[in-house]
């Protein structure tokens, strides 16, 4: 029986699951599940690579949820993409592999793209990739649509080339529509070495012509921009994307592998291919969020599903066989210029018992959740018996979250600390949710956000100064096989 894949060995990282065998995945399975990282309530893959959230929607009563996924190990290799889809975000129907690499088009892989909902499908968009005998990376972007009963049908790509003025780097196309008109944006690195986005119109889906490159006010806009999503509200438009390359960092701001950034403003010009957007801000402040999609439910909520992870970092995990999962859902609302983050509400239905968080408080899961007022300096540290950490602390001025003292310090080449300017200066409430190897921080009522991933052997107390609150213990998602 195979034991090991030398992913070391790239064309390696292009097997499929038909180049192995059953015991191979089921081993693989196995020790992805019980490693004791492994979470309760986040989404994270049965085994292999999880990385960017897709085809994000609201459709037939349900929301559905797409991701990479590359099955045979913890490494980026041939992508698929994974289906599951939830009421509720407790009970989840897992419905497999929603694409496979099976195409001339995407070949060697079937990469990030969105959803958009119109008549009785749901309209799913991706880039699929494909090496030429040269070994150049040819990019399309696809379009495929899902029925009532959940068949997908891929259909030509619509667009096979990368735009005019844009390298092979083009992907990741987001759809919406003004009255019969269809646009699409897709990201991109310029033949002048610069992050920038393409715009196509027209009106049919499969008929997009290509207008040009939106023209912006953001200075130093890194060599490529991944992952864009856009929508409108109210008059404003929002612009979400995840650009490479050195920002203008400083102590507060992207300081990460690479950054997410947005900026909300008028609606896009597409006309004029103009988006007015000058400042941009960067997302999220911690260690590991990258590639958010947004979508619009039922009851009009805008909610925001990230990759929490990065491509630069190896992971304790990675021993055992798999990498990565889906940040929380979040819902985002707009407050002038700012984007606001707050959990969603169903996840308070994850609570299964609340205590009074004590100033030295032990645990009896890895699964919880904290509610706390915080004072103008606080501390709040997450610890195991050997006094291996992760803190999360703050001086009334600014935010630190430290993991330089964690059991597994991993990728310590970019940073053991991320700081941000503290926005509330007085009282307020913060939320924290750890899942065994995962937290995320919502402080500023929304404003800033830390989310990164901590691994401490054996957590087994919350040690806390300026803070009163609660601990809520979370139960597990379940999963239903279709």
């Amino acid at each position: 029986m195979l034991q090991s894949i030398d992913f070391s060995n790239h064309q390696n990282r292009f097997l499929s699951m038909e180049d192995v065998s059953d015991q191979y995945l089921e081993m693989i399975e196995q020790k992805t599940k019980q490693d004791p990282f492994y979470p309760t309530y986040h989404i994270a893959p049965h085994h292999g690579l999880l990385n960017d959230p897709n085809g994000l929607s609201y459709y037939k009563m349900s929301h559905h949820i797409f991701y990479q996924w590359f099955p045979l190990g913890p490494v980026h290799g041939l992508k698929h993409w994974y289906h599951l889809s939830t009421k509720d975000f407790v009970h989840f129907e897992d419905h497999g592999v929603a694409l496979y690499p099976d195409r001339d088009y995407d070949s060697h892989g079937c990469f990030s793209g969105s959803g958009f909902l119109e008549g009785k499908d749901l309209q799913l968009f991706y880039t699929g990739n494909k090496i030429g005998e040269d070994g150049q990376i040819i990019q399309s972007q696809v379009y495929a649509s899902m029925d009532e009963n959940l068949n997908i049908t891929k259909h030509a790509p619509i667009i096979n080339d990368p735009a005019p003025e844009f390298t092979h780097n083009f992907r990741d196309p987001v759809v919406f529509k003004r009255g019969k008109i269809y646009h699409m944006l897709v990201g991109g690195e310029t033949i002048n070495q610069q992050g920038a986005l393409a715009l196509y119109s027209g009106s049919s889906i499969k008929e997009l012509n290509y207008k040009g490159i939106i023209k912006t006010e953001i200075e130093n806009p890194g060599y490529m921009w991944e992952c864009p999503n856009y929508y409108e509200k109210d008059g404003e438009g929002v612009l979400i994307f995840s650009p490479q390359g050195d920002l203008n960092k400083d102590k507060y701001n992207f300081n990460n592998v690479f950054s997410v950034v947005y900026a909300v403003s008028a609606i896009l010009d597409t006309e004029q291919l103009r988006y007015d957007g000058r400042e941009f801000i960067e997302l999220d402040k911690g260690f590991d969020f990258y590639a958010p999609q947004t979508y619009e439910d039922v009851q009009g909520r805008r909610i925001l599903i990230g990759w929490l992870g990065n491509s630069k970092s190896n992971y304790p995990t990675d021993s055992n066989m798999w990498a990565h999962m889906l940040t929380i859902p979040r819902e985002i609302t707009i407050s002038g210029k700012r984007l606001i983050q707050n959990p969603i509400k169903e996840l308070e239905n994850l609570r299964i018992r609340n205590e009074k968080l004590s100033q030295e408080h032990t645990l009896f899961s890895r699964a919880f959740e904290i509610e706390v007022m915080v004072e103008e300096s606080f501390k709040i540290s997450f610890e195991n018996d050997n006094e291996d950490s992760v803190t999360f602390s703050s001086n009334g001025e600014e935010y630190c979250l430290d993991r330089s003292n964690m059991t597994h310090l991993y990728a310590d080449r970019f940073g053991t600390e991320r700081y941000a300017i503290r926005l509330k200066k007085e009282k307020h409430i913060i939320r924290i949710f750890v899942d065994s190897s995962s937290i995320e921080i919502f402080c500023d009522e929304g404003q800033t956000i830390f989310t990164s991933r901590m691994f401490i052997d054996n957590i087994s107390t919350v040690y806390s100064e300026g803070v009163r609150g609660e601990l809520f213990y979370l139960q597990s998602i379940t999963h239903t096989e279709e």
